[in-house]
């Protein structure tokens, strides 16, 4: 009676959501835009009950519109009980043009997740991912959709690095469209590229590492086009915002994508990277990794136990014994740091245990991922997660101090606190606020201390010692002038930079609070609770061979090999400790050790060409981040020079490749400064180096020489010079003589090149100024003077010829002509200079490596040569003043006009302050006024004719040949002309004008004005620091020589003012005041602030300072 349900309810055949049941009233579907109507079926569950369609005519036949129809269904029971149901029908319009959902086969996630009004993805696939299928939805079956300008069930084919893929929607009536682009990323191809074509190697090599550019990208306005990989333009952008090849400054929009170049070396043929071993493929480097990955040459990981069984100290110390006797006593003992780790917690050990596996996972979760930048906020670092599973495997050693695998456990987390703090920077935010500063302002606190030591005497940049007095001396004679806040600063820097030198000297292993060596003692108290562990015995030797005590390094890592035979990161530490004794290495034993450095390095090549690999586990150590693991790997190229290994044994060039990949690869992920970072910047430049090296011994048994290979040894020795100048590690005489090296084999392989001199120049003089006093200094500043010389003569020349007359008077370039004459192909290294790979063998072998800081030499610290551009170089290759300029903070000290005789002496101001990200674009031209006359790049941009390249005529050498010739009394008239000539050729150039007036300032004191007058200064909204300095530099003399009716006078003070703040002119406007120039005054303070001199607070300023 009462019964008002529906029994069915359908439309048209199409699925109701939700199911239809009697007891839901109200469902929902969606049509396309070419169903004009549907049929509403409806039977009740009582046959005497009634229904009415509330919509249309009422029939079952309902007509549509675009959009929603709500389709009301009323049923009335026979006692008049009425219930309604309601189908709510939505008709898509044909003008739509959107998808329903968008996935990526594989599971893929794309970022941000997908939603109908986001148009734009980005996804990251594995390098081997050659191609990719897309799986768009669409709400309307009429919707048209293509993928990548094809069917959008065909994968589409991705380049290397970067892909762009556009899904297109148009509308059922073809009215609309609308592009959904996801952005696809490749993973780096851990492996070095090699092209088949020459010309294609030169075209596509990443200058940072050596091997196919990955994303690449241009440096804006640079000419010929300077092209990087993504991740590492970044890293050396984020450091110094310069154009590492050229120095010119970058502006605000200098990174421009480069997708075509993408998608043309992604289609040049490459060979496979197992050639060695016999594979002779060739394939397109888009099909490279996917290549890699089932080649049948590819490296199985399968070793012979009888590589270590039949080796001579296996047989006399294991065929008959169980182990060997290791000469290390060390007794287990709780230490106090371990003590104040422990926490009184009522856990069980296995649930302390559990604890630190969880903070462990959440701290590799924010790890970043190769080529990336690790980010995180304020609110938590992920030290905090190594920190709480150190205490946990402590608090658990408390509960159970026999077990060895909690000391061994909690040595992993200890070591990899190094590297979470020297390498990715992570800290706790109240130590981030106390003690650190950031890339910029370290820089700025360099650029302040050089600047203080130039105008105490030092140029370049001296030993810290040297710094040290430089500082005292401008401290106290700032004391002496009463300026106290620009003394405290000064001792600001004295303080930083004492704790610096004593923070960067001595090995982390050694130093008992450090991560390193709390890790040793734990590896090694868990060894001595179980010697028959292989696992703790290569772990106690590595650690033990970083720390240089390399005979029981061996001893633990023979015995782990004994008892794990077939283990590939216990042969190749193995290797590296038979190459580290004492005792020269025999014949035999090089072998031995090339054959476990080269089994380790497959290995890893195995498991990077393995669809399993996930990012290392930390305590690998065979690992791309470990630098013991890459100098191994440089120990392997230099045994494989001398063809240690034959058969299918990799090349030294192919290993020193790989080296540069990977060391390029853990460079650019290093988010701070700090130790571990400057090992791998070590590895890189030595592997650098090293192929430079080998590709020129190779063209010099060429004949006759093959313009493509000296065209790539110019670009490799810029793209090396160009790392040096822009490196982190703490200047010394090894990066001086590696400089200098890396330009001389440029100019002995193209000697009519003259940018190629002029970088030999550079770096000749920056060798003169580290030691102006050392034997060869006198040799070594004219041989810059007539690399300049040469430079300059070849100017609009083709490189066709003999070498000029000035190149072949250069000692270094006799002895390599003698070399060659006596069949030597190699080129005698700088008289006085040491090897740079000696260097590199003697100092940073073994010893440097996972868990190692860079080891100090006493040597002096020293400039790196100067960039090929108005600025030269100072510590780390950061781009700073030339020797006779001091830094924006250091120029137009206000104390200096009492003293017209003496250099100024740098304004420290507290407000304002300099900014973190101190720009120097100013020390180089202003690209508008120097476009005719910007550094000429390397041979390799210029098109080859018959008789050669074109040289570009260039001011950059004759500001180096001036600055050499100012350095002797008897030569400053010729600088002084050099220097007008560079004022003329670039108009911009802050330094020509700069050193040309300190030259003649002492002897005319007007034309030192005048020089400074010449300056075009831009409006003041535009102003630079080294604008100011000028403008500064100009009141300063104008004071000085008593002309305060100069017209110069007033714009200058608003120039320095504005840019350095008002404290940098106090000292003037006290002057002018006592003259009574008040009109002048006026002026100048309502221009500083933007105002108009009428407006009510100047005027109300000005009645108090008496100037109305």
């Amino acid at each position: 009676m009462d019964n008002c349900d529906l029994e069915r309810l359908s439309v048209s055949g199409l699925k109701l959501r939700p199911t239809f049941t009697p007891e839901v009233t109200v469902y929902s579907l969606s049509v396309g835009s070419s169903v004009n109507k549907v049929t509403v079926d409806v039977i009740t569950s009582d046959c005497a009950a009634s229904y009415k369609i509330l919509f249309g005519d009422g029939s079952g036949v309902v007509q549509l519109k675009d959009g929603l129809n709500r389709v009301e269904i009323e049923v009335v029971a026979e006692d008049g009980t009425a219930k309604t149901y309601c189908v709510e029908v939505s008709r898509l319009s044909s003008k739509i043009a959107e998808l329903s959902s968008l996935a990526v086969e594989g599971n893929i996630p794309l970022n941000p997740e997908f939603c109908t009004r986001i148009y734009e993805y980005s996804c990251t696939v594995p390098f081997h991912c050659s191609a990719l299928t897309f799986l768009p939805k669409v709400p309307d079956e009429d919707i048209k959709v293509t993928t990548g300008g094809g069917d959008g069930s065909r994968p589409v084919p991705l380049n290397v690095g970067d892909t762009s893929v556009e899904i297109s929607v148009c509308s059922a009536d073809g009215s609309k469209s609308q592009s959904y682009t996801v952005l696809v990323t490749r993973e780096l191809i851990p492996m070095a590229v090699t092209f088949t074509d020459g010309k294609q190697q030169l075209d596509y090599e990443c200058p940072v590492s050596l091997t196919a550019f990955y994303r690449p990208v241009s440096i804006n306005r640079s000419d010929p086009k300077h092209v990087f990989s993504r991740p590492y333009i970044e890293m050396l952008a984020r450091r110094s915002k310069v154009d590492p090849l050229s120095g010119s400054p970058l502006i605000d929009d200098w990174k421009v994508d480069e997708p075509n170049i993408g998608g043309k070396m992604s289609a040049a043929p490459v060979k496979c990277f197992f050639a060695y071993r016999g594979c002779d493929a060739v394939m397109r480097l888009s099909e490279l990794g996917s290549h890699c990955l089932d080649c049948p040459h590819k490296p199985t990981g399968d070793l012979d136990a009888k590589d270590v069984t039949e080796t001579d100290w296996y047989k006399k110390y294991f065929a008959s014994s169980s182990c060997l006797e290791i000469d290390i006593k060390h007794s287990l003992e709780l230490r106090s740091w371990e003590k104040r780790l422990q926490a009184t917690a009522g856990d069980s050990a296995d649930k302390l245990c559990s604890l630190a596996q969880d903070q462990l996972r959440l701290y590799r979760r924010h790890l970043s991922k190769p080529g990336d930048v690790l980010q995180y906020g304020d609110t938590h670092c992920p030290l905090q997660n190594l920190e709480q599973a150190a205490v946990h495997y402590a608090s658990a050693i408390r509960l159970n101090s026999r077990d060895p695998r909690l000391h061994f456990q909690l040595g992993l987390v200890l070591e990899e606190q190094h590297y979470a703090t020297e390498m990715f920077g992570l800290q706790r935010k109240p130590d981030r606020d106390r003690d650190e500063l950031s890339d910029a302002k370290i820089t700025a606190r360099l650029d302040d201390i050089l600047a203080v030591c130039k105008l105490h005497g030092y140029l370049g940049t001296p030993t810290v010692q040297n710094q040290l007095r430089a500082l005292d001396k401008e401290y106290q004679q700032l004391k002496e002038q009463g300026q106290s806040s620009k003394a405290d600063y000064v001792q600001t820097l004295y303080i930083w930079l004492s704790r610096k030198s004593g923070k960067d000297s001595g090995e982390a292993v050694q130093d008992e609070e450090s991560s390193v060596h709390k890790a040793l003692m734990k590896y090694q108290d868990a060894w001595a609770l179980s010697p028959d562990s292989w696992e703790y015995n290569l772990h106690v030797g590595r650690l033990l061979l970083l720390r240089g005590r390399s005979r029981e390094a061996l001893q633990h890592l023979q015995s782990g090999l004994a008892l794990r035979p077939l283990h590939p990161a216990l042969r190749f530490f193995t290797g590296m400790a038979l190459l580290s004794q004492e005792q020269k290495a025999s014949s035999n034993a090089e072998k031995e050790a090339a054959l476990f450095l080269q089994q380790g390095l497959e290995r890893f090549i195995a498991q990077r060409c393995s669809k399993s690999w996930v990012e290392q586990d930390p305590s690998d150590p065979l690992s791309s981040i470990s630098t013991q693991f890459l100098r191994g790997l440089l120990t392997l190229g230099q045994l494989q020079e001398r063809n240690t290994l034959s058969g299918n044994a990799i090349s030294a060039e192919q290993v020193y490749h790989t080296v540069a990949v990977l060391a390029a690869q853990s460079v650019s992920r290093c988010v701070c400064r700090g130790k571990a970072g400057r090992q791998l910047e070590w590895v890189l430049l030595d592997a650098q180096f090293a192929l430079l090296q080998r590709l020129i011994q190779q063209g010099e048994r060429q004949a006759p020489p093959d313009p493509e290979r000296q065209s790539l040894v110019a670009k490799r020795c810029q793209s090396l010079t160009a790392l040096i100048r822009l490196t982190s590690i703490a200047p010394c005489q090894e990066l001086l003589d590696m400089q200098e090296k890396a330009c001389q084999l440029a100019v002995a392989t193209m000697p009519l090149d003259s940018h190629a001199l002029c970088l030999l120049g550079l770096a000749q003089l920056a060798q003169f100024d580290n030691n102006p006093n050392s034997d060869r200094s006198k040799d070594v500043l004219s041989d810059a003077r007539l690399s300049f010389q040469a430079s300059i003569e070849l100017e609009q020349k083709t490189q066709s010829g003999e070498p000029p007359e000035q190149l072949t008077k250069q000692k270094w370039w006799q002895d390599q002509q003698e070399a060659k004459n006596a069949s030597k192909p190699s080129i005698t290294k700088p008289a006085g200079a040491r090897e740079p790979s000696d260097t590199i063998r003697a100092d940073r072998g073994a010893k440097r490596g996972r868990g190692a800081p860079t080891h100090r030499r006493g040597v002096a610290a020293v400039t790196k040569a100067p960039v090929p551009t108005p600025p030269v170089s100072n510590r780390g290759g950061k781009v700073t003043r030339p020797p006779a300029k001091s830094t924006p903070a250091a120029r137009g000290r206000a104390g200096a006009a009492a003293k017209p005789d003496r250099t100024p002496k740098p304004s420290i101001v507290t407000k304002p302050q300099l900014p973190d990200t101190k720009s120097i674009k100013d020390c180089s031209p202003d690209p508008v006024d120097t476009t005719e006359v910007v550094a000429p790049e390397s041979a390799v941009g210029d098109i080859a004719t018959a008789s050669g390249p074109m040289n570009r005529r260039s001011h950059i050498s004759r500001l180096g040949l001036a600055r050499a010739l100012s350095r002797a009394a008897d030569t400053q008239d010729q600088a002084a002309q050099l220097y007008q000539e560079v004022i003329a050729m670039a108009p911009g150039v802050h330094d020509a004008y700069i050193e040309l007036a300190r030259l003649v300032e002492p002897s005319d004191p007007q034309a030192a004005l005048e020089v400074y007058c010449r300056f075009p200064l831009r409006p003041s909204g535009e102003q630079s620091f080294d604008d100011a300095f000028i403008a500064g530099e100009v009141v300063r003399m104008l004071m000085a020589l008593d002309q305060c009716d100069h017209p110069q006078l007033g714009p200058s003070l608003v120039a320095y003012g504005k840019v350095m703040g008002l404290s940098s002119i106090e000292k003037y406007v006290d002057i002018l005041e006592a003259k009574s120039m008040t009109k002048l005054l006026k002026s100048v303070y309502a221009r500083i602030h933007d105002r108009h001199e009428e407006d009510q607070d100047l005027q109300d300023f000005f009645k108090f300072k008496c100037w109305s």
